[in-house]
């Protein structure tokens, strides 16, 4: 019983301990974003110095949180993306985003670009078919504008036509006429008139 009781109070001793060491790490939360420069790895060293111990390397472009600064021997404590803590030169740190970080993002504008353009070239195709439809609509238009215009001349002509004849012909007609005339009424001038009879002759 009174091992059960020590194992018991080791065990709670033991979740506390490990909690207060958890309490006392740093985390990523707690620092500010910055980035390892893109042109090179920089190692990460268990203390602010080449000197202390190599813990690993941290790949350029990687986003790391930075935790406090050594001004004296210009290094900067960081978490890096592994969640390791480790010290690296300070030179090779940059606020503004890493191009490897960039890249993903590049990469998906650079898709949307492809396909707005591509988008853009189908409507343009399209709009060239609908201009050369209407380009041939018009011209097929045009076409019988002036045949139209050509039937409308030649009708137009031959009702000048029809009405030239016509009134020739009505010309003619009513000479025609006006000679008749004139001989019916020589000929009636000419002709004998009937004597009357004398009633009172007998």
């Amino acid at each position: 019983m009174r091992r059960q009781i020590v194992l018991y109070f080791l065990c709670i001793a033991s979740c506390f301990i490990n909690a207060q060491v958890l309490a006392q790490e740093p985390n990523d939360s707690e620092g500010e974003i910055r980035y390892i420069s893109d042109d090179l790895f920089t190692y990460l060293h268990a203390g602010p110095g080449r000197n202390f111990r190599i813990l690993g390397s941290v790949v350029a472009g990687t986003r790391v949180t930075l935790l406090q600064e050594d001004t004296e021997n210009n290094f900067v404590e960081i978490i890096d993306d592994k969640q390791r803590t480790g010290w690296v030169d300070a030179e090779f740190i940059n606020v503004s985003r890493s191009v490897r970080e960039l890249v993903p993002g590049l990469q998906q504008q650079a898709v949307k670009t492809e396909q707005t353009i591509l988008q853009q070239r189908e409507s343009n195709d399209l709009l060239n078919q609908q201009i050369a439809d209407l380009t041939s609509l018009n011209t097929n238009l045009k076409k019988k504008l002036s045949d139209a215009e050509k039937e409308n001349t030649e009708i137009t002509k031959t009702l000048a036509d029809y009405d030239q004849t016509a009134q020739m012909e009505w010309f003619t007609r009513g000479g025609i006429v006006a000679v008749i005339s004139l001989l019916l009424g020589i000929i009636l001038t000419y002709l004998p008139k009937k004597r009357r009879r004398n009633d009172n002759w007998m």
